[in-house]
């Protein structure tokens, strides 16, 4: 019993670390806003996901889905979150909010991604880091999600 207490607190110790790293470099370009223990499931541009068959795919913004892009919660732009905003999902990167998610959720991040091989590899990952960026005047852009999650690095 006491071998599995060490290895678990190891290996919690070990990829706490690397999400507090990641944070850490973070700082160096933008302002850390608020934050919240958040559900982050993903979507794509098919309509099946969306408004149904027939409707018009787009964010709530008016932009078309893709890749970089997220939908929030409800609750979360009532929080303050907007629009065009960045935020950073903890072992996933830095993406833009652009769309809204059901009302019938609540404290969820839904990550646009190119299909649905992706969105399943995302999965529904709760209780994920989510932080609200606000840039740096002088700051160098960090590098956002590019699409792919291969060179994501997922702490789960």
């Amino acid at each position: 019993m006491k071998v599995f207490l060490v290895v678990f607190a190891s290996i919690f110790l070990c990829f706490t670390s690397i999400a507090s790293a990641d944070i850490h470099k973070l700082k160096e370009t933008y302002h850390l806003g608020q934050s919240v223990r958040a559900t982050v499931t993903a979507y794509t541009d098919d309509p099946r996901e969306n408004l149904g068959p027939g409707k018009p795919v787009g964010t709530a913004i008016g932009t078309r889905i893709r890749p970089g892009i997220v939908a929030v919660s409800r609750d979360l732009l009532k929080a303050g979150w907007k629009y065009g905003k960045k935020v950073y999902v903890e072992g996933l990167g830095v993406f833009v909010i652009e769309d809204t998610m059901s009302p019938r959720f609540n404290k969820r991040i839904d990550i646009a991604v190119k299909d649905m091989h992706q969105a399943q590899k995302i999965g529904k990952r709760p209780g994920r880091l989510v932080v609200l960026l606000h840039p740096k005047d002088d700051a160098q852009p960090v590098r956002m999600y590019s699409g792919s999650l291969d060179d994501a690095h997922d702490e789960s």
